[in-house]
């Protein structure tokens, strides 16, 4: 992995912790994006049960599938920055759902082996190599229940209409592959009825020339049509991100 633990923190101690709080009725790329999401992992929820994200960062995707079924789930936030966990706790609070966060590497999950519902991630696997990448997702597999829940966005090194201000300002992604290619880690890894498809086709510079105005409420109203991209030739060549989905094998 590029970054280590020192440069992610200082990149969090940059970023006002109001930002890492989570606004839904504010129009923002960062919850258009949220949105789209959602749309797209929404079905594939469990009714009930634990959920745990890797990698939660601010706890933002963790939050959002709380709020799906506030009596039902209970959410864990792992994170291996300190500073992380904190937001997490933050935004799980200040919507009143049940879960927690613990500070931990990606590499060693402190949860019981086949003791969760589902588990998922965003924007994390792409930060590491081949090997490092098998290693995380053998601990993921390991602490899902047989047919739980495996997610993750994967934000690869692809052309995109976003990917020039990603290279330009975030950088850091160590891979290129394919869908094909993580389908194919995904089933070495334990895991069955594996699907990866492109999705967020988002404008370039959306994070900077869309963070507020007129720009945002003409992409907004456009956000049925950004989420009807997804999973076609255009998110192919377009779009921002992978959207992985998986089964542990009973």
């Amino acid at each position: 992995m590029k970054e280590n633990k020192s440069e992610w923190e200082s990149a969090y101690d940059k970023i006002p912790e109001k930002e890492q709080s989570l606004d839904l009725d504010k129009q923002s790329p960062e919850n258009l994006i949220d949105w789209l999401k959602m749309e797209y992992l929404r079905p594939y929820l469990p009714k009930e049960g634990i959920i745990v994200e890797v990698g939660a960062g601010s706890g933002r995707l963790l939050t959002r599938i709380g709020i799906e079924n506030k009596n039902k789930f209970q959410l864990i936030g792992l994170d291996y920055f300190n500073g992380s966990t904190k937001l997490i706790k933050g935004n799980i609070f200040k919507f009143n759902l049940n879960g927690t966060s613990v500070c931990a590497d990606a590499y060693h999950l402190p949860i019981k082996s086949n003791s969760v519902n589902a588990v998922v991630s965003g924007g994390l696997l792409e930060h590491f190599n081949e090997d490092e990448i098998n290693n995380i997702i053998k601990e993921m597999v390991r602490i899902l229940k047989p047919d739980g829940l495996f997610y993750a966005e994967i934000v690869p090194n692809k052309s995109s209409l976003c990917r020039p201000v990603i290279l330009t300002q975030h950088g850091g992604y160590e891979n290129t592959f394919t869908k094909e290619q993580w389908n194919q880690i995904l089933n070495q890894n334990g895991l069955i009825d594996v699907k990866t498809v492109s999705g967020i086709v988002i404008p370039p510079n959306f994070y900077e020339w869309y963070r507020s105005g007129l720009k945002l409420k003409f992409v907004y109203k456009l956000k049925h049509l950004l989420k009807n991209l997804d999973n076609t030739v255009w998110a192919n060549m377009l779009g921002f991100s992978y959207y992985a989905f998986a089964r542990k094998r009973t």
